[in-house]
């Protein structure tokens, strides 16, 4: 299975050269960070992002926050940069708006509520408070400067860990792990992990969850397909529902944009095999219409292992 983690999980001879690179990087993200100004809001703003490249469960940990904040806020809106949409924003996603231009995610966040899309963060919050939002979510924007944030949230992949912990292009790092102590709040690791791994860690407040699978199908053989920063999480978790078996698998690049023959291709396949499609949630919104009838989409859920406590925690650091 070809996957980024294969190239970032270790350190190789061409990690090492491109080690002077990884300076560079660091150097002018210092200078854009010394460079650039937060704009304060009159609502707090929470930040769910990661510190590596790739798919760390970002979205799904935004949903689950969403629902869970449900409970003290109203008009929540999740504000998201519409990766892979043509549209600048800011803009009010919509139930009938398109993939194409307001990105993947940001149609899988308009299914669980009010969402909205820009790709300058303070023009798109700016929308969301006009629009009498009482509390934004951002998925992704973590190393960003932009908007003043409440609360800074990383989400890390307990079994990827950091990669080769090398800053990128020598390793899958947006920031270093020692400067990211000082700008988060609360860190959330992800599935399995390792107690070594943890210890290293030194956030404030540490929280661990793991991804629920939401699986119904009647054919338990599986043909499963996703275009996800990392796929292999998609894999590694359905691997783990006991009642099914995973025949078939194929992986495309993140936030690729599937088109009717790929799509044909795929679903006479399954059916000649006798196999069940399915996908994730931010792979079938980019499927035509016509052919959903035919594919399972899969909902990757949080579920924390202490709510209540990240929940009275997340509740006091926005009431400070």
């Amino acid at each position: 299975m070809i996957n980024f983690s294969k190239f970032w999980g270790t350190t190789n001879l061409i990690n090492l050269a491109l080690i002077p690179l990884s300076h560079i990087y660091n150097f002018f993200y210092l200078i854009y960070k010394i460079l650039k100004k937060e704009k304060k809001l009159s609502i707090p703003v929470i930040c769910i992002g990661n510190l590596t490249l790739g798919g760390a469960g970002k979205t799904p940990v935004t949903i689950k926050l969403r629902q869970m904040i449900s409970k003290k806020f109203n008009n929540i809106f999740v504000l998201t940069r519409g990766y892979g949409g043509k549209l600048k924003g800011p803009k009010i996603v919509m139930e009938n708006s398109k993939y194409t231009d307001v990105g993947d995610e940001s149609i899988v966040h308009c299914t669980y509520g009010k969402t909205c899309v820009s790709k300058n963060k303070v023009l798109g919050a700016e929308l969301c408070v006009f629009n009498r939002a009482k509390i934004i979510l951002m998925d992704d924007g973590l190393q960003s400067i932009d908007i003043k944030k409440k609360l800074r949230i990383v989400v890390i992949d307990g079994q990827y860990e950091f990669g080769n912990n090398l800053l990128f292009p020598a390793g899958p790092l947006r920031q270093s792990i020692f400067s990211s102590y000082f700008n988060t709040d609360i860190a959330i690791i992800i599935g399995d992990f390792r107690e070594e791994f943890v210890n290293s860690l030194r956030y404030k407040n540490i929280f661990f969850a793991t991804k629920k699978i939401n699986l119904k199908c009647k054919n338990k053989n599986l043909y499963a397909f996703s275009g996800l920063g990392n796929n292999l999480n998609f894999y590694n978790s359905l691997k783990k529902e006991k009642n099914y078996k995973i025949v078939k698998f194929k992986e495309y690049k993140d936030h690729h944009p599937y088109n009717n023959v790929e799509i044909e291709s795929i679903i006479s396949e399954a059916e000649k095999l006798n196999l069940q499609l399915v996908c994730t949630e931010k792979d079938y919104v980019k499927i035509n219409k016509k052919f959903r009838e035919k594919i399972y989409p899969i909902k990757m859920e949080i579920k924390f292992l202490d709510e209540n406590k990240i929940y009275n925690k997340i509740l006091q650091i926005l009431a400070n």
